[in-house]
Order: C-alpha cells, then structure tokens, then sequence
C-alpha cells in the first residue's frame, strides 16, 4: 500500500473589497473631525489670551497629524464611495469651505497682527467649520440655509 504524503497548501484569503472598510473609516473621520476641531478650538482661544502653548511646536505637530490622517480618511472615503469631489455639488462646497478654514485658520493663529484680526479671522474659521459640519451631515451644499428657513 503506498502512503501518498500530505500536501498542505496555503490558505488563500479574498482580497477585501474597500467598501468593506466604509464603517471603520467613516468613524475614524468623524472621530478626527471632531478632535481637530476641538484642539484648533481650543489652540485659537489660547492664542486670543495671549498663551504661547497654543503655537508652541509639539501643538503644531500634534495638529498636523491630525489633520493629515484626518486627510487620509477623507481621500479613502471618496475612493471607496466612487465619488467625484468636483462634480458632487455639497462636496465641492464642502471642500471650498475647507480652503477658507485652513486660510482663516493660519491667520487666526499665526498671520494677523492685532487681537481683533486674530479673533475675527478665527470667528470666520469656526463658521466654515460649523458649515462644513452641517454640508457633511445633510450632504446639501445648500444644507446651513435649508436648517434656517432661508432657502
């Protein structure tokens, strides 16, 4: 009788389709969206009380890798949901209004000379930020002016 040896052959696993990593991503967004936008809160009222931590080098780092995961996540959404940030009407405001948040941003804490430019610049900031906020949820680029009546 002849013994034929066991051949063990290697497991083959299905390369995951990327929509199924919608839910993880989508949450870790949301998650960065939400830490971002309090530590900018948080480093724009320390710069309007004339603290230096707000602006030191590891706030900075700290914000900025945030903000690029925060990217990251936000790039892996449109891939996995085959969207085209150009021609998706809320997605290109949203993305218009990230522009000006970045912009006013950088002047809040860092371009403006004068405690009211920076407290204006920032005011403007946290409206993009609470625009983008509503145009995300609602995912109308009219969506802040539905929520008030006005359109």
């Amino acid at each position: 009788m002849q013994r034929h040896a066991a051949t063990i052959t290697p497991a083959r696993f299905a390369p995951m389709p990327l929509v199924d990593f919608y839910p993880s991503v989508k949450a870790l967004h949301i998650g960065l969206v939400v830490t971002s936008g309090a530590l900018f809160l948080g480093r724009g009222i320390g710069v309007l009380l004339g603290s230096g931590l707000p602006t030191s080098r590891p706030m900075r780092r700290l914000q900025q890798v945030i903000d690029s995961v925060l990217l990251l996540a936000a790039i892996l959404l449109v891939v996995i949901l085959e969207i085209n940030p150009v021609t998706t009407p809320w997605l290109a405001t949203k993305l218009s209004l990230l522009v000006a948040y970045i912009v006013l941003g950088i002047i809040a804490l860092h371009g403006a000379r004068g405690r009211a430019a920076r407290a204006f610049a920032f005011m403007g900031a946290l409206t993009c930020f609470a625009l983008m906020y509503v145009i995300a949820r609602t995912h109308d680029p009219f969506g802040p002016l539905r929520l008030l009546g006005l359109v």
